[in-house]
């Protein structure tokens, strides 16, 4: 008797990295240019969109997928974990990361990361869950689910493999 398969739906890995803010932009036109160059103010956000993109692109080859895991239109569900290293000064009674960087900002920068990756655009992220600890090694981890429209058969499974 052949196992019942079923499909995996959500995709979880976590970077090892500090998390870093979305930070405003800053657009300017240099003289005698027609187009503005845009910029951010946090010098660290582009090495860490890096990182979560690398660790996000490494698991999607893990299982199975060549491109975008959750095509257009595709409603998804993310949860970001983030930990941050607890400096020696602050009181062993604050037990949660309630100092910056904000938490929308951390959300948007990892969003953005995962975009033409885990998902086509990050506007298909229908509901989120993200939290801020503090925990060594710093990183974030996430979860991405949804329903996947086309699925390659290296992401079903046997039922009796759990």
């Amino acid at each position: 008797m052949t196992s019942p398969l079923i499909a995996i739906d959500s995709i979880s890995f976590t970077a090892f990295c500090t998390p870093e803010p979305q930070g405003s932009m800053k657009a300017f036109i240099p003289k005698g240019w027609n187009r503005a160059i845009i910029t951010s103010d946090n010098k660290d956000l582009k090495s860490y969109r890096q990182e979560v993109s690398k660790a996000a692109l490494e698991q999607r080859a893990k299982v199975g997928f060549n491109d975008v895991i959750f095509t257009k239109h595709s409603p998804v569900s993310a949860t970001f974990n983030f930990y941050f290293s607890k400096p020696d000064s602050v009181s062993r009674k604050r037990t949660q990361h309630v100092v910056r960087p904000d938490l929308s900002k951390l959300i948007r920068a990892t969003e953005d990361a995962l975009t033409g990756i885990i998902y086509a655009d990050d506007a298909q992220i229908v509901s989120i869950k993200a939290e801020k600890f503090y925990g060594l090694p710093e990183r974030v981890e996430v979860t991405v689910s949804g329903k996947v429209s086309e699925i390659p058969q290296s992401l079903f499974i046997a039922q009796d493999d759990f």
